[in-house]
């Protein structure tokens, strides 16, 4: 890219997909199998050298510059690499990366060496042309590449200096570039404009790829490090959770994602089977459109934010495995503050009666605008109910990716909902969820406040980590305090895997990664 293609934020507008999907709540289903015959399918499988993976759903394009979505993510993350990568106390270091990047005085010159000897699936060599190749793609507005909200008015132009060095130029100081250095897959740069396929440089390479139902990769044998235990890692697609927990019970699969936490229960119970529960950035988002009535009036505003039933949805919806939620920053997160307590658990229900008196708006419902997915809907049944109490009647609405997204651009909405896995783009942190609080970003919701601008500003700005948490810490408590942004709880992640399998690292679980590539079959 070269400065007269510089990145402008307006430009943009209308081509931002937000990968924001729902998990699923179904009923569980016991399925019949008996312990021999789940015992031999497992060994037989074992014996191959191959993992198999239930899968909740599937993108519809798989190419990992696109999207942050753990649906695209967990398929390329045992093919794809990144520059720099998080250690075990999630500190980033050197991968692809032939050490720290080298940064100007005045920030805002990168410039990045790549280690030479490392070579993609098909044997041509990684090289700097591969990065730029990237980059480009995310920066490309016709791409509708998620990963141009992170870089809009901060990256100004790269470049290639030598075989092995990129450059990369800002337009302002841009700390926060480490984390998306940590977190930006590199691909191949023949296909970093392709959506049916992956080449990387991982320890695993794509073989078979059956949109919506399949993915097959084999043991990369000329990886430079640990390729891996496995000879073939096979993942395939079952919508239904209980169709997904049944082939786990009878063996058929490993591993499974995004287990219903009605199901947490029964595999808990489960003699063959260990559940892994996790604070993960798996977040969900409540806007409020501050930009019109009814909640442009602070006292409606509040009134809703105290009598919202944050207990019922931790116990009803997700079984109690939920932390209360307060501002949009969840316990797996950086900036989260375990001592902030805004709102009760329970519906402050006369409290609320007497903000809706102060309140000048006349206006008594709203619009609560969430995803198709039937989490979505729960949560906002329970909501719903709460807010009846009060006097207030919401209607809900539940809109497919595209018009969801559409909505949240266009302002067209009272309240929208969804859930969102930042973990692949942000790392321990939720840094796009909270643009909707700077007054001058493309996802503001109405909210206006300086002094949270100037910390949004510093968080993305500073490479001081101290101060990026402290602001953090300030944000989240300032918008939950003004009710702009507030989710009714925290859920955990929750995967499922059979005892045969080595246990998934929960720290990885705070990026979003499986890491399943690190995985290996052990001694019952």
């Amino acid at each position: 890219m070269t400065p007269e293609s510089s990145i402008s934020r307006r430009r943009a507008l209308g081509l931002l997909a937000a990968s924001a999907g729902s998990l699923v709540v179904g009923p569980t289903l016991l399925g019949a199998c008996s312990s021999s015959s789940t015992s031999g399918r497992v060994s037989a499988r074992h014996a191959k050298g191959i993992l198999r993976v239930g899968l909740a759903g599937a993108p519809g394009n798989i190419n990992p510059l696109d999207s942050g979505s753990e649906l695209t993510r967990w398929v390329a993350e045992p093919i794809v690499e990144t520059l720099y990568a998080y250690d075990e106390n999630l500190r980033s270091i050197p991968l692809l990366a032939d050490g720290e990047p080298e940064i100007s005085e005045d920030g805002l010159v990168w410039t990045v060496r790549i280690k030479e000897g490392i070579t993609f699936h098909d044997g041509s060599p990684l090289e700097a042309a591969d990065v730029v190749a990237t980059l480009d793609h995310m920066l490309n507005l016709a791409a509708g590449s998620e990963w141009i909200t992170y870089f809009l008015d901060y990256v100004q132009y790269f470049e290639e200096v030598d075989t092995h060095t990129v450059k990369i130029q800002m337009v302002k100081p841009y700390g926060l570039f480490r984390s998306h250095l940590t977190n930006l897959p590199i691909t191949h740069r023949d296909v970093a404009n392709k959506r049916d396929t992956i080449v990387g440089t991982g320890p695993y390479r794509l073989v078979d790829y059956v949109p919506g139902q399949s993915f097959t990769m084999e043991r990369n044998k000329n990886y430079r490090g640990d390729p891996g235990a496995f000879e073939r890692i096979e993942m395939s697609v079952f919508t239904d959770p209980a169709t997904r927990l049944v082939s786990l019970q009878q063996g058929k699969v490993d591993l499974i994602t995004s287990v219903s936490h009605l199901d947490v229960a029964t595999v808990e119970k489960h003699k063959d089977l260990h559940l892994v529960l996790a604070d993960a950035p798996l977040d969900l988002l409540s806007y409020v459109n501050m930009h019109r009535e009814p909640f442009s009036d602070p006292d409606f505003r509040q009134a809703v934010a105290v009598s919202m039933d944050r207990a019922g949805v931790v116990e009803r919806v997700f079984g109690g495995h939920a932390t209360v939620g307060q501002g949009p920053i969840g316990p797996s997160e950086r900036g989260w503050d375990p001592e902030l307590e805004i709102f009760d658990a329970e519906p402050q229900i006369e409290l609320a009666k007497e903000l809706l008196a102060k309140a000048k708006t006349t206006r008594r419902d709203f619009t609560i605008t969430t995803g198709t997915g039937q989490l979505g809907r729960d949560v906002a049944q329970v909501l719903v109910a709460g807010w009846e109490k009060v006097g207030v009647k919401v209607t809900i609405q539940q809109l497919a990716g595209g018009p969801w997204s559409s909505a949240w651009l266009a302002n067209e909405y009272d309240m929208l909902t969804n859930t969102f896995q930042s973990g692949f783009t942000s790392g321990p942190a939720n840094y796009l969820t909270l643009a909707a609080a700077h007054s001058q970003n493309l996802l503001s919701n109405g909210f206006s406040d300086p002094e949270v601008d100037a910390w949004l500003d510093e968080i993305w700005q500073t490479s001081d980590e101290d101060a990026r948490d402290e602001a953090l810490r300030n944000v989240n408590r300032r918008v939950a305090e003004q009710g702009a942004i507030i989710p009714p709880a925290y859920p955990k992640l929750a995967i499922a895997q059979r005892k045969e399998l080595s246990k998934l690292d929960v720290s990885n679980l705070r990026t979003s990664r499986l890491a399943l590539h690190e995985l290996r079959f052990v001694e019952e």
